[in-house]
């Protein structure tokens, strides 16, 4: 599998090393990596291509395959996130994502909006720049950090008049106060979602689940890679 193939032996003999491994002992990784195969073909074809992300030609898909349990195909967990992030040295970037729905209030009436939630990678490695404000910094992507969120474009619209003065406001989300520090531009698509708010997922790499592949991945290959040598 070339480098990449040596950067998922070296996720799994240090994912051994921890203390949780034995309970997914079971688990036999292998990774599916590419624009022509399995699930990102219909990603890249249709869904990144058309859209405004930078080098889409350079934007992977991640996924895993379990052939001991016979799941065909795995997600991203947290502990493979991070590894790879630390480790995986046929990517530029690794990011982490999942949609969901959390509760607004304190605006008008509580309401029930579409989520992304990310890690600090996410949007810098996709090439998307907020329209204003900012994407999160690692700080804000750890359990500790301040508590952030970035607006969509039409969210912004509906609910704050497309007031430019929103920067630095809070909103709140699941009853935390969040502060506001970007707004995603009105063509920005994420895949297929256009979610209402942008938020970190804070997981602590000290505290996770080795387990727990519940999320999806999105890489972008290093310069001098390439999905036939991955």
């Amino acid at each position: 599998m070339g480098s990449f193939g040596h950067d998922l032996r070296y996720t799994i003999r240090k994912l051994v090393r921890a203390p949780v491994f034995s309970t997914v002992a079971a688990l036999t990784l292998a990774v599916g990596i590419g624009s022509n195969a399995a699930i990102f073909s219909v990603v890249n074809g249709v869904l990144l291509k058309p859209l405004p992300f930078q080098d889409p030609e350079r934007l992977v898909g991640i996924w895993h395959t379990a052939p001991g349990l016979g799941f065909p195909e795995v997600n991203q967990s947290p502990a493979l996130h991070f590894t790879y992030d630390a480790e995986g040295r046929a990517f530029e970037s690794v990011g982490m994502w999942d949609n969901s729905a959390r509760s607004v209030t304190g605006l008008q009436e509580p309401e029930q909006v579409e989520v992304m939630m990310v890690t600090h990678q996410t949007l810098p490695l996709l090439g998307a720049t907020p329209l204003m404000g900012r994407s999160f910094t690692p700080e804000e992507d750890t359990p500790d950090g301040p508590q952030t969120a970035i607006l969509g474009y039409g969210y912004w619209q509906e609910r704050f008049g497309g007031d430019a003065d929103v920067l630095g406001r809070t909103i709140t989300v699941n009853g935390v106060s969040r502060e506001i520090i970007g707004i995603m531009a009105d063509d920005f698509r994420f895949l297929r979602y256009d979610p209402a708010l942008y938020l970190p997922f804070r997981f602590d790499p000290a505290n996770i689940f080795v387990g727990n592949f519940s999320y999806q991945a999105v890489g972008r290959l290093a310069a001098d890679a390439t999905v036939e040598q991955a």
